[in-house]
């Protein structure tokens, strides 16, 4: 198990494929096994990076405050590890606001952006609906299995034609994510990195070549965020996941992974 030390932390990452590099960055409280559906497709083409942000999988867990500039500090030293000077760096929901950090405090370390399912924070935020945030919030605090409260919220990541039509395909993203169970405080640390992140008045710095990905559906981090980043990002290319919620990487998996290929291959 490859693992660097850095920011006074163990950082957990693999390394798949050969090809220019493509590092992943995860979301809220997932591990980087995380990414099943869509490593095989990547890697194939790309030299691809996986990793465990702090407070999940096998990174460290310190009981300390996160931030978003903090993970992006974590990512930097993961690239270094790789020994990878610059890469293509495709985040999801929290991911993609680790990547934005990351391409406007290092955009000598970034060749593309991929920014799936995620915001630029602050003040224009369009926000959850209450029920939602609530959920969110009390996972802290609940004393329902790993299982139990993935299922929970499974109806607030998917869109409900995707659970009713595809439950096994729920099933499966759930058993993955809960063999590395993440803990409740380090869950909550990373909940309020999110909670804290804003580079509103900042994307419009990013440079390099982005592709926007967002769900319709997407009831975790509305859709409107997602045509913000597009918006806001020069030249940033804006792909709509027809009728998919915040998981679009399991709702629209081989469409999404030809996308990002496609997207890639003019970079």
């Amino acid at each position: 198990m490859p693992i660097t030390n850095a920011n006074g932390i163990d950082l957990y990452y693999e390394v798949h494929g050969e090809g220019d590099p493509l590092l992943l960055i995860m979301g809220l409280s997932l591990h980087s096994k995380s990414w099943f559906r869509t490593l095989p497709a990547l890697r194939e083409h790309y030299k691809v990076i996986i990793f465990d942000n702090r407070g999940v999988g096998h990174s460290g867990k310190p009981n300390t405050p996160y931030s978003i500039e903090l993970m992006a500090e974590d990512t930097r030293a993961i690239l270094d590890a790789a020994g990878v000077e610059s890469a293509h760096i495709y985040g999801i929901s929290m991911g993609g606001m680790i990547a934005q950090r990351l391409a406007l405090t290092y955009p000598e370390r970034v060749r593309s952006l991929v920014l799936g399912c995620t915001t630029s924070g602050g003040a224009n935020h369009v926000q959850p609906g209450a029920d939602v945030s609530l959920l969110m919030l009390s996972r802290a605090s609940s004393t329902a299995t790993p299982e139990e409260m993935a299922w929970a919220t499974a109806p607030i990541l998917y869109s409900q034609s995707f659970i009713e039509n595809h439950r096994e395909l729920v099933a499966e993203d759930i058993q993955k994510r809960i063999e590395l169970p993440v803990q409740p405080y380090a869950y909550m640390l990373q909940l309020q990195a999110c909670l804290a992140h804003n580079t509103y008045n900042e994307i419009d710095q990013i440079k390099v070549p982005t592709l926007v990905i967002h769900g319709d559906e997407d009831k975790l981090v509305p859709y409107e965020n997602g045509v913000t980043l597009a918006e806001k990002i020069p030249n940033a290319e804006f792909l709509t996941i027809q009728g998919a919620g915040h998981i679009y990487v399991t709702e629209a998996n081989d469409f999404v992974n030809s996308s990002i290929l496609d997207f890639l291959k003019n970079q």
